[in-house]
């Protein structure tokens, strides 16, 4: 039992500083192991985020770029401050890149390894472990967990620097919080409790759970010598408090009302296909398959796109009845052991109500690997505290370290994935045949390496196989189709698509395409028609008036044509396209 923040002896601190030692060893061999992860490009929120935005487009720090590209930036993503701040100083210093973000990344993932390391071997000296046992269990957990390629995803997903962040700062306020009930006087430790909260806030979301998470760490941990049980119901009554008014309190800080927001959350969304209680329902058969993939992490089980039918009811699919009772039978036989496991009841809870956020009814995409990083962090704990106790060391030794070969094995696997971009979206495309946005891009490469024909066959099967979509992606599929079509000189079937596409969704970037089209067949009276209605949705779309440029000068209108031009220009300077295009004007 804890009984304050001593120093270390010297063969304690020895220890410390091999275990230390060791997990750097570990971290340079995730390092090499995530190399071929570095020659890939940006995916999916990653492109948008960083492609599409102008704050990263060249490279410039200042406080009003800061202040506008938390602020003023309309995509979610980029509100985020210390992630978006971390962001545009890689970009000034080195030039932001896949392969720069996930280097930047992986080595972030390496820092929580080792301060998983030093929170675990806290807490098993909490819970009355000898510091050469705990010191053992504490390694053994942090590379479990750090080893596992089911977080490999999580590294390379370029703009989840804030799940990786926002768990740093979560780790060191439970460190912050042990520290705190070694030293209830002590103000700094206080002080940096309530800053690694605000800081894993400002990173991601999901770090306002940690007055959660710390309740339910104080609520299994053994009463401290210095207030006994006295002091720790006390604790456990602040920490209610906070879990009950701090959600309010930083809601009405952020300027929303709290009553309105939660009515917000219980609504259904229109954007989604599934109801409130279809993604609850559903979200039982996910998290039971993240617990598997986890525990049983191989690469031809790992896939960044995962694909989950809806559950409709308890019985449909019957899956949605067992996994529930599973989770219950995990919960209800994890609290009966609690005295005598009570690392297995802290691994069990922490895992589900670090998930509530993310993966239960609010309406999010259903499921992403990322929400698996935080809550993972103890499942490896009770395991490690069995392997450090037993007596023949060597016995388990050796089974461990292969075990750790074998998931830094697996960890490349899903580097090399991530570095092709073709085999990246095969690769999701045989692991979750119903994904439509596996499809897509996977037929988009295709394409863009001069094979429509490929590209084309690809987008039908996905047109064939798809499921539980939204109309946004269903027009997404449509407007390639037409593309491609349109690439293969097919221009009555190009129509057909764009115009099947626009059925479902009026996609600013179909619009820009259709003007395309008509262009090629001579018909710039419809390509401005279709600009007239991106200017409608979409007023400072990027192609917008280079478009309306191009329908000028096909009727042969050259002053139209610069003018619009001029204004493409102002709006976008960096616009090379429009650039050369006036240029060629100018020189006529």
């Amino acid at each position: 039992m804890v009984t304050g923040s001593r120093m270390l002896t010297k063969p304690a601190l020895q220890r410390v500083l091999l275990s230390t030692l060791l997990l750097l060893i570990a971290s340079a061999a995730i390092i090499t192991v995530s190399w071929d992860s570095t020659s890939g490009r940006f995916y999916l929120d990653s492109e948008g985020h960083f492609r599409s935005i102008s704050y990263f487009r060249e490279p410039s720090l200042s406080l009003g770029k800061i202040h506008d590209t938390i602020f003023n930036n309309p995509y979610p993503a980029a509100q985020r401050p210390i992630p978006t701040l971390s962001f545009l100083i890689e970009n000034n210093l080195i030039g932001l890149t896949p392969r720069s973000g996930r280097i930047i990344n992986t080595l972030i993932h390496c820092l929580n390894i080792i301060i998983l390391f030093f929170l675990c071997r806290r807490l098993l000296i909490h819970f009355g472990q000898k510091p050469q046992m705990a010191e053992r269990a504490a390694l053994l957990a942090a590379l479990l967990w750090g080893l596992n390629p089911f977080h490999a995803d999580t590294a390379f997903y370029v703009i989840q620097r804030m799940t990786l962040l926002s768990a740093s700062f979560y780790l060191l306020g439970v460190i912050a919080y042990l520290h705190t009930r070694e030293s209830p006087r002590s103000w700094i430790w206080r002080g940096a409790l309530a800053a690694s909260f605000i800081a894993g806030i400002a990173s991601k979301e999901n770090a306002a759970l940690l007055p959660l998470g710390l309740l339910v760490l104080e609520f299994v941990l053994p009463a401290d010598r210095i207030g006994g049980p006295q002091a720790r119901r006390k604790r456990l009554a602040w920490l209610l408090g906070a879990v009950l008014t701090l959600p309010s309190l930083g809601a009405i800080a952020l300027g929303y009302n709290p009553a309105q927001l939660l009515q917000g959350l219980l609504q259904d969304s229109g954007n989604r296909v599934f109801t409130n209680m279809e993604r609850l329902l559903t979200q039982g058969r996910v998290l039971m398959h993240y617990l598997s993939l986890l525990f049983f992490p191989h690469p031809d089980r790992l896939t960044f796109v995962l694909k989950y039918p809806l559950s409709h009811g308890l019985l449909t699919p019957i899956t949605t009845l067992l996994s529930w009772g599973g989770i219950a039978l995990l919960l209800i036989a994890s609290s009966l052991y609690i005295r005598r496991q009570p690392l297995l009841w802290l691994a069990i809870f922490w895992f589900f109500i670090n998930h509530l956020l993310e993966s239960t009814f609010i309406q999010l995409e259903m499921a992403f690997v990322h929400r698996n990083y935080l809550p993972s962090v103890f499942l490896f704990l009770p395991i490690a505290c069995w392997l450090a106790k037993q007596k023949n060391q060597l016995v388990t030794v050796i089974p461990t370290v292969i075990v750790m070969v074998l998931l830094l094995v697996s960890w490349n696997s899903r580097a090399v994935v991530w570095g092709d971009p073709t085999r990246f979206w095969e690769d999701s495309v045989e692991k979750a045949p119903g994904s439509l946005r596996a499809y897509i891009n996977l037929g988009i490469i295709w394409d863009i390496k001069g094979e429509p024909a490929k590209a084309l066959e690809i987008y039908r099967q996905g047109a064939k196989n798809g499921y539980g979509e939204n109309s946004v992606a269903w027009a997404s599929l449509y407007c390639n189709m037409g593309i491609a079509s349109m690439h293969l000189g097919q221009y009555g079937p190009a129509q057909r698509y764009m115009s099947k596409s626009l059925g479902y969704s009026s996609m600013p970037g179909c619009l820009v395409n259709l003007a395309k089209l008509y262009l090629k067949l001579n018909d710039p009276g419809m390509a401005m028609r279709a600009m007239d209605e991106l200017a409608r949705g979409w007023p400072r779309h990027r192609k917008l008036h280079l478009m309306r440029a191009r329908a000028y000068l096909a009727v042969g209108q050259i002053a139209a044509a610069r003018m619009e031009l001029q204004q493409e220009l102002a709006l976008f300077p960096q616009n090379r396209e429009a650039k050369n295009l006036l240029q060629t004007l100018n020189r006529q």
